[in-house]
């Protein structure tokens, strides 16, 4: 009840394209404990209807080796040590290995599948988790099979999101092209892109909000509105702004 409260007082007038997030808050590898997580993940899933909740989820952990970049020799991740675990425990695990704060993973699950509050957070099912994250699964294509499923989705989105500058791939701060939709006749506009966390977004969701997204808040925009980076914002905003 709290967070409609609040998101009916939102709006995104001060809204900035050119910087989403401050590096200082994006790779934070320490930004919660695990037992802060379970808590934060009790209080915004609510009565959950299945044992696929995140807050009652457990799952294996695949370990992993660390990972380093082969184009710079920079640490992406170090190693993650695998094991059958809660979500709120995988989500820690892999903050920390990855150096990416555990808020910007749980903002990440909402704004791509709604896993952490709503509807869908109270029973979501084996499609919804196996895309928990978003990673690997483009707007034209279907979701890598080899990803699917919510540790998986949780290890491989937060590599991404790290790799981007630990191996300086893709969009850099700067000033680029971002389009506002998938539908290129949509059109977009350059953006001055600040720092390293609003690049590495881009870089995994790739696309800006229009007017008439941002005009709409939590709503539906028009035809050329895309909604990631917008949600992004105001759940960050929402929950730790």
């Amino acid at each position: 009840m709290k967070d409609e409260v609040e998101k009916e007082s939102m709006d995104l007038s001060t809204f900035d394209p050119g910087r989403l997030i401050d590096d200082a808050d994006f790779y934070d590898g320490n930004a919660m404990t695990a037992d802060e997580i379970q808590r934060f993940l009790d209080e915004k899933v609510g009565e959950c209807r299945t044992d696929t909740c995140l807050n009652v989820l457990r799952t294996t952990l695949p370990g992993r080796d660390r990972l380093v970049s082969d184009a710079t020799g920079e640490t992406i991740c170090e190693a993650i040590d695998g094991g059958d675990l809660t979500a709120a425990e995988i989500i820690d695990r892999v903050q920390r290995a990855c150096g990416i704060s555990a808020k910007v993973l749980l903002v990440t699950l909402q704004k791509e599948q709604s896993l952490v509050s709503g509807r869908t957070a109270r029973a979501p099912d084996e499609t919804e988790l196996g895309a928990a994250m978003g990673a690997r699964c483009p707007d034209t294509a279907p979701c890598d099979p080899g990803l699917a499923g919510f540790a998986s989705q949780v290890v491989q989105g937060a590599t991404d999101l790290k790799s981007y500058s630990a191996s300086d791939f893709m969009r850099q701060p700067g000033t680029h092209w971002i389009a506002f939709s998938p539908d290129p006749d949509c059109g977009g506009s350059e953006v001055a892109i600040e720092n390293e966390a609003t690049a590495a977004l881009y870089n995994y969701t790739p696309y800006q909000p229009n007017a008439a997204a941002l005009a709409a808040t939590w709503g539906t925009g028009d035809a050329c509105s895309a909604y990631g980076n917008r949600n992004f914002a105001l759940y960050w905003s929402l929950w730790f702004g």
